[in-house]
């Protein structure tokens, strides 16, 4: 199964490692569906024990996989609505922490913006998918979101209204198009004199704007969004340990 790598100074576990993330790319690996066995791999592979479990263990130090106590080995998905909250915290009428609910306003198909797709790393006159969504607690809106898709990997999303998106985008990314965004990187900016439609804020409020560039299980960028927030509304918090 990996001999076309033995011209390669690479690694046998390395090998089994770029192998098995292939295959959760290419077959659209369920997150909630256990991995086959270590020992599955290695018949597979015609490796070691030894060596498969050397590559799971990479997988999982690289935040793909995630290991569950007498359950087995799962593709991981990462919690970004935890990333969001490091930055912004909001508070029902009763005072407690909640996760906003997104609504998408606005999706359609534009021209390629050249910056835009320089981060999104497609050639210049690609096509996008362009969206806007709120997240909105109790009615309010809390975030103001615009996010830029490559139109190749999400064909599907051409013919949608925006009623026919999912609360939580990077699941029906998935679903709908076949798309996993296992990393992030984002970049935050305090920002003045811009005024939102959706926030309705004063250019007197200065805004906070997160960048996040998403990039799927191969690192290539799948996503690029731009979120704006009342900086009123603004913290930061990380446990050192």
């Amino acid at each position: 199964m990996i001999d076309h790598f033995k011209n390669f100074k690479m690694p046998r576990y390395e090998q089994v490692r770029w192998h098995i993330q292939t295959l959760l790319t290419e077959s659209k690996w369920d997150e909630n569906t256990p991995l086959p066995t270590e020992q599955e791999f290695a018949d597979k592979y015609q490796v070691s024990v030894g060596t498969v479990r050397k590559a799971v263990e990479k997988l999982v130090e690289d935040g793909v996989l995630i290991k569950q106590q007498g359950k087995g080995t799962f593709l991981k998905r990462p919690d970004f609505n935890s990333s969001l909250l490091r930055f912004f915290k909001f508070r029902d009428r009763d005072a407690c922490y909640v996760t906003p609910t997104g609504v998408v306003t606005k999706i359609m198909v534009i021209d390629g913006v050249d910056d835009i797709n320089e981060k999104l790393n497609i050639a210049k006159n690609k096509a996008l998918i362009y969206i806007e969504r709120m997240r909105m607690v109790e009615d309010k809106v809390l975030l103001s979101e615009r996010i830029w898709l490559p139109k190749s990997r999400y064909q599907a999303f051409a013919d949608l209204e925006p009623e026919d998106f999912e609360n939580l985008l990077y699941p029906f990314y998935y679903t709908k198009c076949g798309q996993f965004v296992s990393s992030a990187v984002e970049t935050l900016f305090f920002v003045t004199d811009h005024s939102d439609p959706y926030l309705a804020n004063t250019k007197q409020e200065n805004l906070v704007k997160v960048c996040r560039i998403a990039k799927n299980l191969e690192g290539e960028p799948i996503e690029y969004r731009e979120s704006y927030g009342l900086a009123g509304k603004f913290s930061y918090e990380i446990n050192i340990t």
